[in-house]
């Protein structure tokens, strides 16, 4: 498996004062990404950020779930099965996990 190539979490949101209706995702000592727009409402931001801070920690969750789950195969859905493991893999190989 690859390498990860992002910063390391914990991320979180912060407010981005110098931004009217935005908020900021970063890590301890940098700025990752900036939401902000003059169509959404402030809770419409916030939500997004807040999904947004915690792609670290869902990705670590995916990986020790698909991990976990991988012996436990449903027989009877086997290829359906096989399919989104498949997929999962895929997407944690995409992230660098």
């Amino acid at each position: 498996m690859a390498k990860s190539k992002f910063t390391k979490g914990t991320w979180r949101v912060l407010g981005a004062r110098d931004i009217p209706n935005s908020k900021r995702i970063a890590s301890a000592d940098l700025c990752l990404a900036v939401v902000s727009s003059h169509l959404l409402k402030p809770e419409e931001i916030e939500a997004i950020a807040n999904l947004m801070a915690e792609a670290p920690r869902m990705l670590e969750v995916l990986r020790t779930l698909h991990d976990f789950a991988l012996p436990l195969r449903d027989r009877e859905l086997a290829a359906e099965s096989e399919q989104a493991f498949a997929d999962a893999r895929a997407v944690l190989e995409r992230l660098g996990g």
